[in-house]
């Protein structure tokens, strides 16, 4: 069986502004945790040439997608599909290793906290594949099909989620046979997403609650939820 590269790939364009310092330092957590994984940085220069120079079919879709948010979640999938080992963005904090939840698995991501309801809800956050792995595959033929492209959405987040963000993951993985889903590992969110978006938020203001606390005891890692691209107009 394939393994998952060692490999992290963390993005920031540097379109909207040098990456923070809270995020430069959550991206040392990783590097801290995973000493003998190569831990690759991604630029808009970078990001655009591997587009051209290993997608070029794609570059049409990629370049006119209405909103930069849409370029940074499809350009993650194409670095799993081709390169493979483990995407997370900068607003993720690493708390110990998760090799030991890896092993045997070729294609992860992360559930969220109280998923109810028919699906089950997870992102694009966090995730972990082998190169060419079947479900990657048809993430990218969906996100870069010309129908992404048509305006079907009242706005700007129902956009991104729909056509590169989780909501369209969600869809493509309703689509699969019981058997492809056995492929697909859904970490469970005590392990990766031990909080709410609003309790993240508590968690980064500084509230003291025990409770949340707690819900570190069997955390890997923690999505602190900070949605840069929602604040930016492009």
């Amino acid at each position: 069986m394939q393994k998952i590269p060692k490999i992290i790939h963390q993005i920031w364009s540097g379109v909207d502004g040098p990456l923070p310092k809270e995020f430069k330092t959550l991206g040392e957590t990783w590097k801290r945790d995973y000493p003998d994984w190569e831990y690759c940085y991604w630029d808009n220069k970078k990001m655009i040439e591997f587009v051209k120079s290993e997608y070029p079919e794609h570059w049409y879709v990629y370049q006119k997608y209405p909103f930069n948010v849409q370029r940074w979640d499809a350009i993650r999938y194409l670095i799993l599909e081709k390169i493979g080992g483990m995407y997370v963005d900068f607003d993720y904090e690493s708390m110990r290793s998760m090799e030991e939840i890896l092993d045997n698995k070729t294609c992860c991501f992360s559930l969220e906290k109280d998923a109810g309801g028919l699906f089950r809800v997870f992102n694009n956050a966090m995730m972990m594949s082998t190169p060419n792995h079947p479900f990657m595959h048809k993430i990218v033929k969906f996100v870069f099909s010309r129908t992404t492209l048509i305006p079907q959405y009242t706005s700007k987040n129902l956009t991104i989620f729909n056509t590169t963000g989780p909501y369209a993951l969600i869809r493509l993985y309703e689509t699969l046979t019981p058997t492809e889903k056995q492929d697909v590992y859904l970490i469970p969110a005590h392990f990766v997403s031990p909080f709410t978006g609003l309790e993240a938020e508590e968690i980064r203001l500084g509230v003291e609650n025990q409770e949340l606390e707690d819900c570190l005891d069997d955390a890997y890692a923690v999505h602190y939820y900070v949605s840069n691209w929602a604040k930016t107009n492009n």
